[in-house]
């Protein structure tokens, strides 16, 4: 066994309904990564960390106690993640049709979208102040699409033409307006649960 995906959504009681909509993936690609021999790549790693609100060794070290960890989380659980997962997704996979192409959109593997929509969370959450307000969040939300469509298409040896700063900027506010959406979604639904 090379993770402990399985272990850990069992311990918490997650379905793989549930834990796979936390990661915005397919719930046949999270039975493949619970499946696999494979060392997991430290995208999945930190995206299972993130949806289980635990350590990152948690996820990929043989050896943890894994009750332990789930009865530590469970005391002090994660705070929710405020951009969907599912949404980041959508959004990333949107601009890079729009900006190279529905084929290399089409053709993203789920470990390019994973990762990329691994380095939009991050990138939005280390960048976030003490004083954060709405705007701010905005605009870095805004930045960090930028920056993983753009990873993305620079990877796929997509050269910009003249339009393209225009064309960006356009599918840029279409892309938040999904994102945000999505996130809002989210948002109603756990308030929902909470109640």
């Amino acid at each position: 066994m090379s993770n402990n995906i399985k272990e850990l959504r069992l311990a918490f009681l997650l379905p793989p309904k549930q834990l796979a909509a936390r990661l915005g993936i397919e719930v046949d690609l999270l039975k493949q990564l619970e499946r696999s021999t494979e060392p997991l790549a430290d995208e999945w790693v930190e995206a299972m960390a993130l949806a289980f609100g635990v350590p990152k060794s948690a996820v990929s070290d043989p050896t943890v106690d894994i009750e332990a960890v789930a009865a530590a989380a469970n005391e002090s659980p994660a705070p929710e993640q405020p951009v969907c997962r599912i949404g980041a997704r959508f959004a990333i996979q949107a601009m890079v049709a729009k900006l190279g192409g529905i084929n290399i959109a089409l053709n993203l593997s789920e470990d390019a979208l994973a990762k990329a929509v691994q380095n939009l969370l991050t990138y939005a959450e280390e960048n976030k102040g003490e004083d954060d307000d709405p705007e701010k969040r905005f605009n870095r939300l805004s930045q960090s699409l930028q920056i993983a469509v753009l990873t993305i298409l620079q990877s796929r040896g997509v050269e910009p033409d003249r339009q393209f700063g225009e064309t960006m900027t356009t599918a840029r506010h279409g892309a938040l307006s999904l994102l945000q959406s999505f996130s809002q979604i989210d948002q109603n639904r756990r308030d929902s649960e909470n109640r």
